[in-house]
């Protein structure tokens, strides 16, 4: 009786292992969501940018969504394009992306097509990418909405979310001014250093050289 229940058990806490396994390997590490790069430097007004949507270490991926919000007022989303990632499982679905320019906001989505393939996407690679145009100076949190990110995967052809995906958000940097023509000012005024640095050396020598020359005449 004692070595059937410890069977039972043991059968129990295998089935679990497997189950978590599915979900997204809850016992190594975690899958992740970002941009590549994490971090995009200010660029000036009407230029355009595009980051990638990237998913690390998931396994049996077969659909997600991703809601990104940013300051309406530095930045535009102009497109959102599927990455290859997915694909490389079986067929996909992308519905059109929700844009929202005035409230800030991008809400995409894609999907395997059933019927489904018996495993889904594992591993690491590029979801989506999204082009973003800068609309005036300053800077923009790139985050992941929570409420509407999720990723799902398919057990016994039934839907059903991968949990514990952590959202690593993105920056746009307002860190230093744009300049002119694109070169910024901190840069501008290195070169203007030099060049003064560079005048007032060639002065000091020149009057030098006229010094030794004035006392060689007399």
């Amino acid at each position: 009786m004692v070595m059937r229940t410890g069977l039972k058990f043991a059968l129990s806490v295998l089935a679990f292992l497997l189950v978590a396994a599915a979900m997204g390997g809850a016992w190594g590490e975690p899958a992740t969501v970002s941009f590549d790069p994490t971090t995009v430097n200010e660029r000036p007004a009407g230029e355009q940018f595009t980051i990638d949507l990237v998913i690390a270490d998931v396994s049996n991926l077969y659909g997600w969504q991703v809601n990104v919000t940013f300051n309406p007022s530095v930045l535009n989303v102009d497109k959102v394009t599927e990455g290859p990632f997915l694909k490389s499982a079986n067929k996909t679905a992308m519905p059109k992306p929700s844009i929202d320019n005035s409230r800030g906001y991008v809400l995409a989505a894609a999907t395997l097509m059933p019927p489904y393939p018996p495993a889904g996407a594992t591993g690491s690679g590029v979801l989506a990418n999204i082009t973003f145009t800068v609309k005036s100076g300053g800077g923009s949190t790139l985050h992941f909405d929570e409420a509407l990110t999720y990723f799902r995967t398919v057990q016994a052809q039934t839907v059903v979310p991968i949990e514990g995906v952590v959202r690593q958000d993105g920056t746009y940097s307002s860190g230093g001014s744009v300049g002119l023509g694109g070169v910024p000012f901190e840069l501008i005024a290195g070169v203007v250093v030099v060049v003064v640095v560079v005048g007032v050396v060639g002065i000091f020598f020149l009057r030098r050289r006229r010094g030794k020359a004035e006392g060689t005449v007399r």
